[in-house]
């Protein structure tokens, strides 16, 4: 929690906020090969999120660390397009951030895995050891996949983050992914090593000294530790703004270097240096090098320092400036995160590839074109009479064409019904295979956490497996899943069936209030009210003969309502539910009676506009979001003559985005259109002003959440606060259509209410939700658009 403060009319205000705790890193490459220092490392890649994400990716940053081992040659732009392709699936998945984390491993691994079976005929293979890391505030989450180490040093600890069994083989092998996910609490100047082999040196230096003085002094002394290839970042969290950046180790400096004559011996040809220079091939397992390029062999032309360059190294004229280089001991900057080596985008890569296959079928097709050309060609004449049978009939151009054309429209129909009757069962086997083994890995872990990941990579591999249709085993599969991540993340899932009967096909309903027996909807396509009585066995009807509408009554115009409140048995006007319109005027309706208005005194502000109104006891609150003002009404028998009083006292929060309120007793919540809540607990006494907290922190309890972001997806539309004894907010998540139940004050999660799944008649159709209602007999009401239903079942 942090304090700032802000000033309104020379009065300083204070205002409570939750800051996040965003931390800057700073990347620092370990790269060796056959002895070279490289200054850098391929398969690294560090990213912010881009303008153009998905939901909930917006606070997240990347770090891919990628290596390649086997005898398949890779480049480095075979590296950038393989990270990108990830990083572009990661900031582009919605939901969870391990969902994220696992799309884009499954992009690489899918990546490898196509580029493998297209050499396998040349017995070239990769194996991708990843390790990918998303920063979200405070807490780095970490993905591993095959051979991969993570160390964490902080506050003189060092923590060995490794599982080969969960972590597998690699990337490439396989249509499955073998994952191991973690995540640490980062802390000021600790230091994260992310590499694929680890020096035996290394495990034992890192786990004994946990005082390094400085990054640059680390790096030199994990270097000096091993003379074995070295292929490892190293990373450094500060407090900041979520910066990324990515350093070069200190360049060495370089030494004259005076080429040898070239010695003939007799009757052997003289060899030079550069043809000497010849790089090995690379051995099985071990990474190939991404600079292993034979060098071209030029004349070497004396500079005026004395040192031999090719002269297609282009040199400094005299008297042209010259560049200092850095010193020894301090890294250098080279590019803040977003910044990449040259290479192809993704897209052209991509297309590059798609037209090469098109244009190898095309060349196929017309190859077998000329061959039955050919042929009808020679077997025609032998079939039909001739004199000389040995010439080769001509065939006109309009049957070649029509042959050009036939053909290769044959091989489409008869490889398009190939595939749809034996390719689609054999995706929908693999995939349903897949989701079998998560399920199996889901039922043998004791971890929630990793029991959640498993079933919901269960949950993806049963989605991508009914792509290619549903079957009995597939339904039963799912409902399983989701049973058991229901339990997991505290969901219950409850019956609705259609209530009421009769609304307007036209109707949006945007509120709703509940009595005993009576059920009000607020049509927000005219601004009218109407109800619906109970019939019988929990069915409604809607009251043809109900008036509540806009219109002029006894001189008071009322327009277009924009909430409405249900009204205690007895007031003193006779009223059922009471509307409000966005100006404080107010409209009493009741059955079989004409409505009375009446308009809510002015505050010293005037209206701008009134957002939404609720009622507590026999005060009205009234949420006037432009003028960044709750205006409250004390009342008698629900009649609001007085004038208003202002809410807040020195401290006033933003609620220009404020779309709804509740009230219980001196508290007060507020929703806004971003879905975050402020809470004000207001003050009775002079010396103590009335505070407010925002954003107001939800908490989610529930084991198998812990790493999870429960509320980033959310869409919170309206608010409830449910009658004692079971006091509760109620907010409406309509995208989901779940509605999430908190404990007042303290605001943590009791559980999340569901439509059933797997029973159409028990569940909502898709959409989004408009409206949400409870009665005192915590019966809960449903509006999706004209349709309304009702759940009895609820806990």
């Amino acid at each position: 929690m942090a304090e700032f403060y802000q000033y309104n009319g020379g009065k300083r205000q204070l205002r409570k906020t939750d800051v996040p705790n965003d931390f800057d890193l700073t990347l620092l490459p370990l790269y060796r090969l056959d002895g070279q220092e490289m200054p850098t490392l391929p398969g690294l890649l560090a990213i912010t999120p881009p303008r153009r994400r998905a939901r909930g990716r917006e606070r997240d940053r990347l770090v891919i660390h990628l290596t390649l081992a086997g005898n398949a040659p890779s480049s480095t732009a075979n590296y950038v397009q393989m990270t990108t392709h990830a990083a572009e699936q990661f900031y582009q998945t919605p939901g969870s951030l391990t969902s994220a984390m696992r799309a884009a491993a499954e992009t690489l691994n899918g990546d490898l895995l196509e580029r493998n079976l297209r050499t396998s005929g040349q017995g070239r293979y990769a194996i991708g050891h990843l390790v990918l890391g998303a920063l979200r505030g405070e807490q780095f989450y970490f993905l591993e996949c095959g051979r991969a180490h993570v160390f964490w040093t902080a506050n003189g600890e060092t923590k060995h983050i490794h599982d080969p069994q969960l972590s597998g083989r690699g990337l490439g092998l396989s249509q499955s992914t073998d994952i191991y996910l973690s995540q640490v609490t980062l802390a000021a100047r600790g230091r994260l090593l992310i590499c694929s082999n680890l020096p035996d040196a290394w495990k034992r230096g890192l786990l004994s000294d946990h005082a390094p003085a400085s990054l640059e002094a680390m790096r030199r002394r994990l270097v000096t530790q091993t003379d074995a290839d070295l292929n490892a970042v190293l990373i450094e969290a500060q407090p900041g703004r979520g910066q990324v950046t990515v350093l070069k180790p200190s360049r060495p400096k370089p030494e004259p270097v005076t080429p040898a004559p070239p010695v003939e011996a007799a009757g052997t040809p003289a060899v030079s240096a550069a043809s000497e220079m010849q790089p090995e091939p690379a051995k099985p397992g071990e990474q190939p090098s991404a600079y292993a390029i034979p060098p071209r062999q030029e004349t070497a032309t004396p500079s005026p320092g004395g040192r031999s360059f090719p002269p297609s190294i282009p040199r400094a004229k005299p008297g042209a400036a010259t560049v200092t280089p850095a010193p020894e001991d301090e890294p250098f900057i080279d590019e803040m995160i977003g910044s990449a080596p040259a290479h192809p985008p993704v897209g052209k890569v991509v297309a590059r590839q798609t037209a090469r296959t098109l244009a190898g079928g095309i060349r196929s097709s017309r190859r077998l074109s000329d061959r039955v050309s050919q042929g009808l060609r020679a077997m025609l004449p032998r079939l039909l009479p001739s004199a000389d049978s040995a010439t080769p009939m001509t065939l006109p151009g309009w049957m070649m064409g029509l042959i050009a054309i036939a053909v290769p429209l044959l091989v489409v129909t008869v490889a398009s019904v190939v595939y749809f009757r034996f390719g689609r069962n054999v995706q929908y086997d693999n995939l349903y295979a897949q989701a079998e083994v998560a399920r199996t890995r889901a039922i043998g872990q004791p971890d929630p956490i990793a029991q959640r990941v498993a079933w919901e990579e269960t949950l993806s591999y049963l989605d991508k497996a009914e792509e290619y249709g549903s079957t009995a085993q597939s339904r039963e599969l799912r409902l399983e899943a989701q049973n058991n991540l229901d339990s997991l993340l505290g969901i219950t899932r409850i019956t609705f069936k259609p209530a009421v009967s009769g609304v307007p096909r036209a109707a949006r309903i945007t509120r709703m209030a509940a009595t005993d027996t009576d059920l009000y909807l607020l049509d927000a396509s005219d601004g009218s009210v109407l109800r619906a009585f109970l019939v019988s066995n929990n069915n409604y009807q809607v009251d043809d003969t109900f008036l509540c509408k806009p219109g002029s009554y006894s001189g008071y115009t009322v327009n277009a309502m924009v909430d409405i409140l249900a009204l205690p048995k007895v007031n003193a006007l006779g009223a059922t539910v009471m509307g409000i319109d966005g100006f404080g005027n107010l409209l009493y309706c009741a059955p079989n009676q004409v409505p009375q208005a009446i308009s809510l005194a002015l505050p010293d502000t005037n209206w701008g506009r009134v957002t939404a109104a609720v009622l507590d006891n026999d005060t009205l609150y009234v949420l006037d979001a432009p003028s960044r003002a709750v205006w409250v009404y004390t009342g008698q028998a629900a009649a609001f003559l007085n004038r208003p009083t202002f809410f807040f006292s020195e401290q006033v929060p933003d609620l220009e985005d404020a779309i709804d309120l509740v009230v219980n007793g001196d508290d007060l919540y507020l929703l806004h259109e971003d879905s975050h809540l402020t809470t004000c607990a207001y003050s009775r006494l002079d010396s103590v002003p009335t505070r407010c907290e925002a954003p107001a922190e939800l908490t989610d309890p529930n084991p198998g959440a812990q790493g999870s972001d429960t509320f980033g997806l959310v869409h919170f539309t309206q608010m409830l606060f449910t009658a004692p004894p079971d006091s509760a907010i109620l907010l409406l998540d309509s995208d989901a259509q779940a509605i999430f139940r908190f404990t007042p004050r303290s605001l943590e999660l009791q559980n999340q209410l569901r439509p059933a799944i797997g029973d159409k008649e028990a569940t909502i159709p898709s959409g989004p939700l408009t409206a949400l209602a409870i009665n005192p007999n915590h019966i809960l009401f449903l509006a999706l658009d004209d349709q309304i239903y009702i759940a009895m079942d609820v806990p």
